[in-house]
């Protein structure tokens, strides 16, 4: 996380938010090695695979994700409640 935060500076705007993104799904994954996720924390990482990279088809495509991941995370939440 800190070469990435070097990176950054001279990187495109959208590439902070996929070396987050990925870096939750990394830590996830820790997670799961260690028999201290939960099926919820899969299900999350899951849906980060499957669309971190829409980051290189466009700004507009990479932010729908990050929201409906946003809202996904939500409802989970919510539902724990």
């Amino acid at each position: 996380m800190v070469t990435s935060a070097c990176n950054l500076v001279n990187e495109t705007k959208s590439y902070g938010p996929f070396r987050l993104i990925d870096t939750a799904s990394r830590l996830i994954a820790i997670l799961s090695e260690n028999q201290s996720s939960s099926p919820e924390l899969e299900k999350i990482q899951e849906k980060i695979e499957q669309g971190k990279y829409k980051v290189m088809e466009g700004e507009s495509q990479f932010s729908s994700f990050l929201n409906e991941l946003v809202l996904y995370i939500t409802s989970l939440m919510e539902d724990q409640n």
